[in-house]
């Protein structure tokens, strides 16, 4: 039931069929403008090149509470982890498997990067419980 009126007591109703042919329209530009090379798109992708500081890869383990101590590759970028990989290395064939992290385990820089987690050491100079602590040297701590 097509109506021709634009009047705000009117609602226009849209065929199935009018409805599927747009749908695929649609998805054909889509998809032309990803496969199609367009000039405005590789100028923007060539000035879009970020310039990447020095990678520093370092390995680690997995200390979370599982008891398994998963390998674990640590990219590091101006003092800060910002990816974490399992073992990658090898064949892993039957006998020589490589041992790869779960999530829990591969998500260590969230926790190792948080805002709240302590990267000195304190001391409590006021009563227990009161939460009243002081930044002492690593020294003072030993």
């Amino acid at each position: 039931m097509k109506t021709n009126s634009l009047s705000p007591q009117e609602p226009v109703a849209i065929s199935r069929r009018d409805l599927l042919k747009g749908g695929t329209a649609a998805g054909g530009l889509l998809l032309a403008s990803h496969v199609l090379p367009l000039p405005f798109r590789q100028a923007h992708a060539e000035s879009a090149i970020p310039v990447v500081a020095q990678d520093n890869v370092v390995w680690s383990m997995c200390s979370v509470n599982c008891g398994s101590r998963c390998a674990l590759r640590m990219h590091v970028r101006d003092d800060e982890v910002y990816w974490v990989e399992t073992d990658h290395t090898g064949d892993d064939q039957y006998g020589d498997h490589q041992v790869r992290a779960c999530l829990r385990g591969r998500s260590i820089r969230r926790r190792m990067n948080h805002p709240d987690r302590l990267n000195y050491p304190m001391k409590r100079v006021g009563k227990r419980g009161e939460g009243k602590f002081q930044r002492i040297s690593w020294e003072e701590a030993a």
